[in-house]
């Protein structure tokens, strides 16, 4: 449930235990920046070139490197060390050059994409990869387009539960995490209502010229996200890293995941199967006729038939996630999140406790579950992590930015406190 590790499993198919990356890259320090993060990999774009794809980015990669093209694409503009605010003057880059440009960043990830359309040869498949960066922090109101901001001033937002800080809560987009203000909340909640809007206007312009073009009915479209964001919801604002220690909370972990691709979808169907970054890698390659090696122990399986509706439904909606040291398993009924080495461990009831308000973790009536699936997070991750880069063994590994939460240890251990006083309370 953050930023850079998920883009990797869907760059790569492959776990963050297996190429290295455990949290979002501070880009911004050198020494993170620039290393290659990815060495070894074969990405999705290296694949399709090498397939005869015509391979396109605008906007975020967040993966190391950012500020080059990276391999398998054949052009690039983003963003080359930090995102910043989501209006104003910054420096991007085009093929590896600074570009220095003024406006709204969404608006300027669509144009760049438009141009990569616009210049793509004639007769050749074309991949094209589009980061909007709109719906992270930071999430005030004046941070967006005033002209888009003015829809929400007298929403009531009645689809978020009221505010109850959750006791580890460290608020993303607050100074210090700070508690924020009945005024705080409701302009983070009109600029990140703002912001899913500004995307949707972006992501419409794209497929209009798609349509223009006369591509769209030939084109696959996937639209999704690296990971979910809280407003408020569970009690904190933003994703895994917003409370100590991290959180696999649903409202951080479940991200939408919307197809066109005329022919091979059928249209209309809103799905409630599990699927990951590295099954919609394994999907793409499939659709691409890309033959995968198996030596290569991807995590990850083609989900193609569940969408045009061929060949049996054996899926298995078991899912499994992990950032650092924090491990999850997910079924469609229960939830177990293991903090290793020492916890503390979450157990919850998604069907009788979908907002995952009850901790039955060490329940004896729940003794016998919480240890069968600790066993099976256990034989899942045996075979796909690589010792070097296993996130048990994340304290040993390269630094991914200053606030990582395995070398906080004041945090940790404040947290662990409020913790243990919030389960005798």
């Amino acid at each position: 449930p953050v930023c850079s590790p998920a883009r990797a499993c869907l760059m790569t198919g492959r776990t963050p235990s297996q190429v290295g990356i455990h949290d979002w890259l501070q880009e911004a320090e050198p020494v993170i920046g620039d290393h290659d993060w990815l060495a070894g990999e074969l990405t999705l774009p290296q694949l399709l070139s090498r397939a005869g794809y015509h391979c396109g980015l605008s906007g975020k990669w967040h993966m190391g490197r950012s500020h080059r093209t990276p391999p398998g694409f054949d052009w690039a503009f983003g963003l080359p060390r930090w995102q910043g605010v989501h209006n104003g003057a910054y420096t991007y880059h085009l093929n590896g050059q600074p570009l220095e440009l003024t406006g709204n960043k969404s608006t300027l990830i669509t144009d760049h994409a438009l141009q990569f359309l616009d210049n793509a040869p004639s007769g050749q498949p074309f991949f094209l990869k589009v980061g909007y960066i709109s719906t992270h922090s930071p999430y005030q109101a004046e941070t967006h387009d005033p002209a888009l901001t003015a829809q929400f001033e007298d929403a009531a937002f009645t689809d978020i539960p009221p505010y109850h800080p959750h006791p580890w809560q460290r608020n993303e987009g607050l100074a210090g995490g700070f508690q924020p203000t009945d005024q705080q909340i409701r302009t983070r909640y009109i600029g990140y209502y703002t912001a899913v809007t500004e995307i949707d206007r972006e992501v419409g312009r794209l497929l209009d010229r798609l349509e223009q073009d006369g591509a769209l009915d030939n084109t696959v479209v996937i639209y999704t996200s690296d990971h979910g964001c809280s407003v408020g919801q569970n009690g904190f604002w933003g994703k895994g890293n917003s409370t100590r220690p991290l959180n696999m909370y649903e409202i951080s972990t479940r991200v939408p995941l919307m197809v066109r691709a005329p022919g091979r979808v059928q249209p209309g169907q809103v799905s409630q199967r599990c699927v990951d970054h590295y099954d919609t890698f394994s999907t793409i390659c499939t659709w691409a006729g890309i033959e995968l090696d198996e030596t290569r122990n991807y995590a990850g399986a083609s989900y193609a038939h569940l969408l045009d509706g061929s060949g049996l439904d054996t899926w298995d909606d078991t899912r499994y996630g992990e950032y650092g040291d924090l491990r999850m398993i997910r079924t469609p009924q229960h939830k177990l999140v293991k903090r290793y080495p020492d916890g503390p461990h979450d157990l919850f009831e998604l069907d009788s406790d979908p907002g995952e308000q009850l901790n039955r973790a060490g329940w004896d009536e729940f003794a016998a579950l919480q240890d069968g699936l600790a066993k099976r997070l256990e034989e899942w991750y045996s075979r796909l992590e690589e010792s070097t880069n296993s996130g048990l063994r994340i304290k040993f590994q390269r630094t991914h930015n200053r606030n990582e939460a395995w070398r906080d240890g004041i945090r940790e251990r404040r947290g662990l406190q409020v913790y243990e006083k919030w389960q005798d309370a």
